[in-house]
Formats: structure tokens, sequence, C-alpha cells
């Protein structure tokens, strides 16, 4: 109840004059009573003998009793004077639990009274609370990202190691350059949950609202989330309905719900579990199903009600060998619930294992003739051999970064020129004329927008395609970027075969 509330809520100081003839107060005694009448804080004056002698209107409030109950009350604080200052618990007549800051104070007369001073300090203790827990559930998300940060980390520089030996055979370096991408993929995927975290707690997070089928979004995320299900022995049971479930919305985003869901369910199951995975569409209702259970421990009931929240998760060992940040199941909610759908989690008890259920609406017309058989699979790193040589600018002011991308675009038979700011990128456009320039968007001088925006007022940049570098991908970047003069936009870290397609194309963008 907030304190304007309180104010409202408590007994007038006026009710207290309305019973006296003339409705003022000259004494020392009714002056005192005229004074403390007003006040926010509760007073009560207890005589010698402990009894309460008075109560203001926010000493009602605060116990919940009225003024002729408490000044018949035995508050044995007589013999307590030595009691400047304490916190306490109060609990109210209507069983409500306040926290009060108390003080006792000696009066003069008559010999051996005292006066109780209380201050509702409930809503600050509250806040108190929440920050703590706030504050241990930050120290304990940092633990678990230094934790699985290191260990990629770790991974790449053994590999980087590994690649530096001179005796290395073919086998060992191509699986040494597994290891890297495969290190890279991950570490770039805690960098996406970060930030779309980061997004969803300032109501940012975007999606992008196309035609999508959704039993092909769910094909594809099993198979993104099937090595390490294989990796731990499960047992996977996958259930589709007959034909087509057509939708409006990310595909990209709703793939990510259900590896998330995929992945948690695998890292919780112990090994040689089952996992199930099922689809169901109700087409009078226009909406699909989608549950991914386990025959895990459960999630414990004390958790189940915030499961939900951003790093909520149950007790791991020191190995932590379960992993994770605990922040994928409240991207999957803010994701479902920007398709206007809803998710929720089941567990009859601990030893059953857990359900994630989720609903999303459907479009009328549920049918068509399938999307392209094109399943996007990347045999390597070495994808752009049949790509012709380009005359390509790469402006990054990261100079390993910009030197390492050199080295494969020329390694591709590229011809490279770099520049490391806006000024010498702008400059190397107009007087080399690149085929593609390659614009790292935050940049020293100019940034890559400006830098695209001069370009294309000068007839000698009009012709040269620009493609966008950068950390932002949602689609509002996308369009600032075409609205600068780009061609193309790439989302950093930069996968070579996105790149290597795109030096593949002709002149269109």
């Amino acid at each position: 109840m907030s304190a304007d509330r309180e104010r409202r809520e408590r007994p007038s100081a006026s009710s207290e004059r309305a019973g006296r003839p003339d409705g003022t107060e000259t004494s020392p005694t009714g002056l005192f009573r005229s004074i403390v009448a007003e006040a926010d804080e509760g007073v009560l004056v207890l005589g010698p003998d402990g009894r309460a002698a008075y109560a203001n209107p926010a000493a009602e409030f605060l116990l919940g009793y009225g003024r002729e109950e408490l000044t018949r009350e035995m508050f044995g604080l007589a013999r307590a004077a030595n009691l400047r200052a304490a916190t306490v618990n109060v609990v109210s007549r209507d069983g409500q639990v306040r926290v009060v800051d108390l003080r006792v104070e000696p009066l003069p007369t008559p010999a051996g009274s005292l006066v109780l001073r209380m201050t509702d300090v409930t809503g600050y203790h509250r806040e108190v609370v929440d920050a703590r827990e706030q504050v241990r559930r930050r120290d304990e998300f940092l633990a678990m990202l230094s934790h699985e940060v290191r260990n990629p980390f770790a991974a790449i520089r053994y590999a980087a190691q590994v690649l530096a030996r001179d005796d290395l055979d073919r086998d060992s370096r191509r699986a040494t350059v597994e290891v890297l991408d495969r290190q890279f993929r991950h570490l770039a995927r805690i960098l996406d949950d970060l930030l779309d975290m980061t997004r969803v707690s300032r109501g940012k997070l975007e999606i992008v609202r196309e035609p999508a089928e959704l039993t092909r979004i769910v094909r594809d995320a099993i198979d993104e989330a099937l090595p390490l299900i294989e990796s731990r022995g499960h047992r996977l049971c996958v259930r589709f309905p007959e034909g087509e479930i057509r939708l409006v919305g990310d595909a990209t985003r709703l793939g990510q719900v259900v590896v998330n869901l995929l992945n948690n369910a695998a890292k919780f199951t112990p090994e040689g579990g089952n996992l199930d995975v099922e689809v169901i569409v109700n087409r009078d209702l226009g909406q699909a199903i989608v549950r991914v259970g386990d025959d895990g421990p459960g999630i414990a009931p004390e958790l189940l009600p915030n499961v939900f929240e951003p790093f909520i998760q149950g007790e791991q060992s020191m190995a932590r060998d379960l992993g994770g940040l605990g922040i994928g199941l409240a991207l999957a909610r803010e994701i479902i619930r920007l398709h206007g759908g809803t998710i929720e989690a089941d567990a009859e008890s601990e030893a059953k294992g857990t359900t994630f259920t989720f609903r999303l609406p459907t479009t009328r017309q549920n049918h068509g003739d399938g999307d392209a058989d094109g399943d996007g699979q990347e045999t390597g790193l070495g994808s752009a051999a049949l790509v012709p040589r380009r005359k390509i600018l790469v402006v990054e002011d990261q100079t390993d970064v910009r030197r390492l991308l050199r080295r494969l675009l020329e390694m591709d038979g590229h011809e490279v020129i770099e520049a490391s700011d806006g000024p010498g990128g702008l400059s190397a456009i107009l007087e080399h004329r690149p085929d593609i320039a390659l614009l790292d968007i935050g940049l020293p001088g100019l940034d890559g927008y400006e830098v695209a925006r001069r370009a294309r007022q000068d007839e000698r940049g009009r012709s040269v395609r620009l493609i966008a570098l950068t950390g932002y991908g949602l689609p509002r970047d996308v369009q600032e970027a075409r609205n600068a003069g780009f061609d193309g936009h790439l989302v950093k870290p930069l996968n070579y075969p996105d790149l290597a397609r795109i030096l593949a194309e002709g002149d269109g963008s």
C-alpha cells in the first residue's frame, strides 16, 4: 500500500478534536496531541505502568486497533527506556506484517512515562530485499557467464597452438578447424542471447512477420539440437500431423525457441533418457501446439512459478556440466508472446520430467505447395571456390579482424584493399572504385553510414556495391543501412560462407 493511500485511509486527526467543546487545544498536553495527531509516524504514549495512555491515528492504522482498545493495552516497555531504537515486525489485527522502525524516548512527566514512535518502513525493506536478490542473481549470472565463455576460449587457444605446429597433418588440421568453427558458433549464440535479453528488458525485441511453415521450423530446430541429443545417448520421439501448418511469424525466432527447449531437455535429462516432440494443429480453432517433454528430474516446485524469469536456475554442481545462462526460457516466453501465443511449463512431480508447451495462432489457409527443398547445409569454410575474382575494399578499424578477412579473401583469389577508418574508406572507394566495399559501421572519423551517403553523392562511388558489416541485425538496422545507400547487410561476427554467397552474386543486392 502506498504512503499516500495509507494517509488517506487512516483516521483523520479532526476526528480526535470532534468531541471537544471548542475544537481547540491550549494545554501542553493538548498541544502535544494536536501536533502528533497529524504526524505520519505512529505515536504511543505509555504510562509508568506500561499501559498505553494515548495513540495517534497513524498508530491506530499500523496496529489495526482503535484508540479505546490501545489505551487499555499493556505494552510492557516501562523498564525499557534504554531501548532507544530498533527495527521490529508488527502484526496488525488483519494479519498484515509490517516492518517498523521503533524509537523509545522517556517523557519528563509523569515519571516513568515513555513515548513510542513508529515509522512504517515496510516498502523500504522490501526494496532492500529485492535489491539484494537482484545483486545475488547478477553475481550468479556473471559467474555462469564467466564459466560459459572460458571453455570456448580455452578450446580456441588450444586450437591456435595446434595450427601453429609445422608437423600438423591434413586430418588434424581439418578437425582443429571444426573445433574453432564449433566454438565460434557457441560464443556467437551466447552473445546473441545476451543481446536479445537486453532487448527484452528494454521492450525492444523485434520479430519479422512473414509467411512460415511450423513443421519445417521444428524439423530444422531438431536437426540443430540433434548433436547434443545424440552425444547424451537420448532417444527422441517426434510426432507431426499430416499436411502443413501455416502461420505468420519469424521462423528464425521460433526455431530459437524450439532449439532452446530441446537443448534444455537434453542437458537436464540423464544420459540415455527419453525426449519427446509433438506438433498438433487444431484447424477449427486456428491454433498450433508444440510440446517438448523429457523424463528427466523435473523442475523443483519452488522454481516452477518463476521458471520463465531471467537468470532462474536450479542447483548445479561446481562442475556446472549442465551449463546455460538462465535466460533461454525468458527469451522463449517473449518470442512466443510477440507471436500472439502462450507458453507454459508442466511438471507433475520432480520425478516425472518436464513438458513445455507453446501455442501459436495459425493462418486460415493451411495448405500449399510446400517450401522449396533447400537445406542450406554448409560444407565448410572453403565454399567460395567458384566465386569470380573481385576487387574488394575492406574498411575495418580492428587490425586483426581486417587482416584475417583480407587473408581469407586473397586465398579465394580476390584483390583486396584495406582502410582502417571512415575517411580512408571513402577515399579508397572514390580512388580505387572497387567492385565491392565491405564497410564496418562503427568507424573512427566517419561512421559507415556517412561513408555510404557521401560515396553515393559522388559519381565515382555510385557503381560500387556497398555491404554493411555491423553488430546490429534488427529490421530497423537493415533499413537504416538501406537508407544510407548500402546494397547488403551482414551481421558480426561474420559468417564467411554468407559473404561468399554475396561475392558470388552479380551486381544486384
